[in-house]
């Protein structure tokens, strides 16, 4: 299917790739282009650069969806059928919105949230970030306001962790050894406190002092709030699992051609396809175009000889010329070797290397075209 065909018969596309092969801008003019084409789409980052917001013309992002408003696009010209939406994703935020799902009554969602502790690991939860944005990108798959997600992930090491992420949440939940740490008997029964009496105490008061709060405390009545979550959570890493291999959602591998950027994306290629998730292509940034370029170059160099130029100005153009030989010679090469992992023509979509950067609604609506 062409980007077009996805954008109809998709709910979710999720760009991957390398750092610095214009991804988010890929992302925000993929949204830009389903909303000229009269979906109501919204755009999700988890990019610190935060490039998305500025380039959609709003000031900041924020973990709930903002609309790009209309004037916006009216500045440049751009009249959509449809709408679009940014948000970036706000980790602590998802993380609290979660324990408020499944929270059994108020008081246990009151329990975890005010606990110091809690407070302490949600700001500073390591790995979470991935799952996060996936949790988030389900929450609003399944409100179904929108005809079109499009999630713009980080950078390939970071991607794989992404592509993981539910799996490790499931894990993690079903791991015996947490299941027993959660147990809230451990802190009473003799095992735990002799567990506490051998050191474990000396070493509980060393976080007290780093800390700044009673940690022992704060663990087991953060634990004994938390134990009966621990289901919810594996229910929906499941449901987040099968998100990314549903039927509606599409993977887009977003890449330039140069070689070290290009075996990161067929590494990546594989990686989907052993996770059996649906690939749909690879959108190749910044391509210098052949066009028969390389085909005439050696008649436009002959022509030069006779000229009007002058002897310097034939050598700066001749220069020139075999400058962008060189690099449509070098672009072939690399296009070759992604031509050989797609089924069809339509899985490889060349993006020439514009005059400009992508700053601005203009721009993405001009990159939504070569989509």
């Amino acid at each position: 299917m062409s980007i077009e065909d996805l954008m109809e018969r998709r709910r979710l596309l999720i760009c991957c790739g390398s750092g610095g092969v214009g991804k988010t801008t890929t992302a925000a003019a993929l949204g830009v282009k389903a909303a000229l084409m009269g979906k109501k789409a919204a755009v999700l980052t988890i990019d610190p650069a935060r490039r998305l917001a500025n380039s959609l013309g709003l000031k900041a992002l924020s973990n709930e969806e903002r609309r790009i408003p209309e004037g916006e696009f009216a500045k440049f010209g751009l009249s959509p059928k449809g709408e679009l939406f940014a948000l970036m994703l706000d980790t602590k935020r998802t993380f609290d919105k979660i324990i408020e799902r499944y929270s059994t009554s108020d008081e246990t969602k009151n329990a975890v949230l005010q606990n110091t502790l809690y407070q302490h690991l949600s700001n500073m939860i390591a790995g979470s970030q991935e799952y996060m944005a996936m949790e988030k990108v389900y929450e609003l798959y399944q409100k179904q306001d929108y005809d079109l997600l499009v999630l713009d992930t980080p950078p390939t090491q970071h991607a794989l962790d992404f592509l993981e992420a539910p799996q490790k949440m499931i894990h993690a939940v079903t791991d015996s050894m947490l299941k027993w740490f959660l147990k809230p008997g451990i802190f009473m029964g003799r095992t735990g406190l002799r567990f506490l009496q051998k050191g474990a105490r000396k070493i509980l008061k060393v976080f007290d002092s780093v800390a700044g709060f009673d940690f022992l405390q704060d663990l087991s009545a953060m634990l004994i709030s938390t134990a009966g979550l621990l289901e919810g959570f594996k229910e929906r890493a499941q449901e987040v699992s099968s998100l990314l291999k549903d039927p509606k959602t599409a993977f887009l591998l977003v890449t330039s051609p140069q070689s070290m950027v290009v075996s990161e994306a067929l590494y990546f290629h594989d990686k989907i396809l052993e996770f059996d998730l649906p690939f749909a292509g690879f959108i190749v940034n910044r391509v210098h175009i052949n066009s028969g370029f390389l085909k005439y170059l050696p008649t436009m160099l002959k022509a030069l000889q006779s000229s009007a130029l002058n002897e310097k100005q034939r050598e700066g153009v001749t220069r020139i010329l075999k400058s962008y030989g060189t690099l449509v010679e070098q672009d072939q090469s690399q296009l070759k070797l992604l031509k050989e992992r797609v089924e069809n023509k339509n899985q490889l979509t060349l993006v020439p290397n514009l005059e400009s950067d992508v700053h601005d609604l203009a721009g993405l609506a001009e990159l939504g075209k070569y989509l």
